[in-house]
């Protein structure tokens, strides 16, 4: 088996077990504070992902979000894991929140798959393939005008209400959109901005395993992925996240808002 296919399986699997899962009172705990929570079922997903992985590639390395990395990034191929990205609503709402798998080989993309677990919407791309929402393919948003632009960014008060020093320069750019929405997951957030249902997204804060999967399916839906300051976006640290549907958007909003780091 391949290890995309291993990937859609494991992500299929995971998904339906996620789709029947119901939390019980101890199943929540704050992890850095009440907005940073986890619960049993991110922790067994992963558990379910890194299994399963190990069992076909046991020398590949496994970055995740709830336990220590496996092997090291030298190995041939590393997959960066996020069981639940949006766990806040998969506890309060029980929507919108994903399954994110992405690999990447000596620092360049295999594939992304972000499971869309309500909605079971599979978005997924391999590199030079195309990017796709089941067997819908992608092609990401040419707007290019601010005022046409819709904003996405999965953390309103982080981004907007409680900016680090350069976060007028985003207040800004919140007032002369057409409008900013949050669905309060980095992978489905990058995922819209492929489909071009966004043609901005912004996060202050995001890991590896958030944005490694759905930045490869972005790129391959035509868009683009970089740090807020308009650097690369590191592959294996967090980091500050700014993603448009065209190169022309990304550039037009660095030109005017100041392309500082919000950290």
């Amino acid at each position: 088996m391949e290890r995309f296919e291993l990937a859609e399986a494991l992500v299929r699997q995971a998904g339906a077990a996620l789709r029947q899962a119901r939390l019980e009172a101890d199943s929540v705990r704050c992890k850095s504070g009440h907005q940073d929570l986890v619960t049993v079922w991110d922790r067994k997903t992963e558990q379910f992902l890194r299994k399963g992985i190990l069992e076909h590639f046991p020398a590949d390395a496994i970055v995740g979000e709830e336990y220590p990395t496996e092997g090291t990034a030298s190995q041939e191929a590393v997959w960066y894991i996020d069981p639940i990205d949006g766990t806040t609503n998969f506890i309060n709402q029980h929507r919108n929140y994903a399954v994110s798998v992405g690999c990447w080989r000596q620092g360049k993309p295999l594939f992304g798959l972000v499971l869309d677990v309500e909605e079971d919407r599979l978005y997924h791309a391999r590199a030079g393939q195309g990017a796709w929402c089941n067997e819908r393919r992608l092609a990401a948003s040419r707007r290019r005008n601010i005022e046409e632009l819709l904003l996405f960014t999965p953390d309103v008060l982080r981004t907007f209400l409680q900016p680090a020093p350069g976060g007028e320069d985003l207040l800004r750019l919140a007032r002369d959109v057409r409008a900013v929405r949050s669905i309060g997951s980095v992978a489905l957030e990058l995922c819209a901005v492929a489909g071009g249902e966004a043609d901005l997204c912004v996060a202050t804060r995001s890991c590896p395993w958030d944005h490694n999967a759905a930045r490869i399916i972005l790129q391959e839906a035509g868009g683009v992925i970089a740090a807020l300051d308009g650097g690369p976006l590191p592959l294996n640290e967090p980091g500050t996240v700014l993603a448009a549907g065209s190169p022309e958007a990304l550039d037009l909003v660095l030109k005017r808002y100041g392309g500082h780091e919000n950290e």
